[in-house]
């Protein structure tokens, strides 16, 4: 007893509750309670703290108190911050100048030169002129799934962070509020729109209808989304077209941009024609002033075509006169009698091409024929198997270096087979999609483009953490980086292998995938735990 107050202290309390005072002290004790209400109310505060103790140690992965985490010293991996750093800059660089700006040289070359096609679709082109309210609901949906993450993320500190998210949310909708513009005609048929020959549109012209056909002048674009479009008339910007038979015989001062079953062009194009198609075809009489960009099942190219031109397809006969230099990936090429290309001839595809001995080429064509499948009996097939192993290998060692503890929890997640394969299928799909409608915004842009790139580092690292635990399945358990960077080098080339073999080498790394990125999301779950918990106590 305190003997001053005439009240017990938390240690005989404590001492009480567990049944650990003699018969005599714990009738007193029990006495004084009886009668006293402060030393009652204590004694039911400690019972509480009591349950609330061996609920938590026995609670699975329970996290180690704050009190107890002794205070970081000085960092000892800056040097494989530095590492990785340097490697992150010289694959950057790597990336750009090998891919990207090629890439972009070569877009250039065809017709793209200022905007690529996501931004004509999505931001500054024709398809969302007159289309705000598509556009509000396209931005609302991004930020509201923005918003329903973080909120799932910050769920136990809501009520310290409700002025926060009040002023975010606010900014956040007054930010979906899309812009005034100013909308062309729209015109919507039942089931049919015609636009008469000697009628002008002096505006944008957008058309949704069963049929569609175009006899008169346009003065801006012409957006059309339809089944079957004709345009006999003149365009004196851009067609934009949905279809699923694009028909052009008229002129077009800008651009055609087809998305179609059917491209038929017989008329005449200014600048330069895009297309993703299933059946291309460029008649006699059509003529396109600039480049020609074609991913198609099938083409045809009868007419005159004064800039480049690249082709992806499955087949692709010419037989028109191209001004420039021809870059053609697919399976089957044939190359006419009437057939004239100035400049370089470029073809690469699993045939031989059909080239007529009459067609009248610039320069001798510059074939590359590529076998189906990795080419076994090839020694820099092995090699290359050689390279990318150890990329992965310094992928993996500077992940151990900078972040041993996530490593450590992403292995021991791997064990979780199943519900490592089950969190893994979900995230794998469900994570570019998410990424994707963020990005449809200005507002979530930068946080889809983030995330699709954190995503592709993840998808990329999980044959790290597969590998590490075949390697420990084989090898046994370990301590330490050391054994960890061996047993993670042995797993790796298994899995290497395993992705090479014939057949089934797709579903292995398949697997693989799945399966790492799993324990990614777990281990990444549990990371974010202790320090919620801690909070929390």
């Amino acid at each position: 007893m305190n003997h001053s107050s005439n009240h017990f202290d938390e240690v005989t309390g404590l001492l009480y509750l567990e049944g650990q005072l003699d018969p005599g002290r714990a009738d007193e004790v029990a006495g004084h309670v009886a009668v006293c209400n402060e030393c009652r109310g204590l004694l039911g505060a400690l019972e509480k703290e009591g349950v609330w103790l061996r609920e938590a140690l026995r609670a699975e992965d329970e996290a180690v108190p704050a009190r107890l985490i002794p205070a970081p010293g000085p960092s000892t991996a800056r040097w494989g911050w530095m590492v990785a750093f340097g490697l992150g800059a010289a694959g950057a660089y790597t990336l750009w100048s090998g891919l990207i700006d090629p890439w972009f040289n070569q877009a250039a070359q065809a017709g793209f030169t200022q905007e690529t096609i996501l931004t004509m679709l999505f931001f500054s082109g024709a398809f969302w002129k007159g289309w705000d309210a598509m556009t509000s609901l396209v931005q609302f949906l991004a930020v509201g799934t923005l918003a329903t993450i973080v909120i799932w993320l910050l769920r136990r500190q809501w009520q310290r962070l409700t002025p926060v998210a009040f002023v975010m949310g606010a900014l956040a909708c007054a930010l979906t509020l899309s812009p005034s513009a100013s909308a062309g005609e729209v015109h919507r048929g039942n089931p049919s729109y015609t636009l008469p020959a000697g009628e002008t549109v002096k505006t944008d012209l957008i058309v949704v209808a069963e049929r569609a056909r175009i006899d008169g002048e346009v003065d801006g674009d012409l957006v059309v989304f339809a089944a079957a479009v004709t345009v006999h008339g003149h365009i004196k910007g851009d067609i934009l077209g949905f279809a699923q038979e694009l028909r052009v015989d008229g002129q077009v001062d800008g651009n055609i941009r087809g998305f179609s079953q059917a491209l038929v062009l017989n008329g005449s194009v200014v600048r330069n024609v895009s297309g993703w198609t299933g059946v291309m075809e460029l008649d006699e009489k059509a003529s396109v002033g600039g480049s020609l960009s074609v991913f198609a099942g099938t083409g045809e190219l009868s007419g005159h075509i004064g800039g480049d031109v690249m082709v992806v397809a499955g087949s692709l006969e010419i037989n028109g006169i191209l001004g420039r230099d021809a870059m053609i990936w697919g399976d089957r090429l044939t190359i006419g009698p009437s057939a004239q290309i100035a400049g370089k001839t470029k073809y690469t595809g699993s045939r031989e091409p059909n080239i007529s001995s009459a067609a009248k080429l610039g320069s001798q064509p510059e074939i590359t024929i590529k076998r189906r499948g990795p080419d076994y009996a090839v020694p820099g097939y092995y090699w290359h198997q050689v390279l990318l192993w150890g990329a992965s290998f310094l992928f993996g060692l500077v992940l151990l270096l900078v972040g041993p503890g996530f490593c450590s929890d992403a292995l021991q997640a791997a064990k979780r087979i199943g519900p490592s394969l089950g969190f893994g299928a979900l995230f794998l799909f469900a994570t570019p999609v998410v990424a994707l409608i963020a990005c449809a915004t200005i507002v979530g842009l930068g946080v889809g483009i983030a995330v699709l790139m954190c995503y592709t580092i993840a998808v990329y690292a999980t044959q790290i953490f597969v590998g590490s635990w075949i390697g420990e399945a084989l090898l046994g358990a370990s301590a330490g980086v050391g054994p960890m960077i061996g047993r993670m080098a042995l797993g790796l080339a298994i899995v290497r292998a395993a992705c090479a073999v014939p057949y089934v080498g797709f579903y292995a790394g398949a697997l693989v995938t799945i399966w790492g990125l799993g324990a990614i999301v777990l281990a990444l779950h549990r990371r974010m735990r202790p320090s919620q918990l801690a909070e929390t106590a």
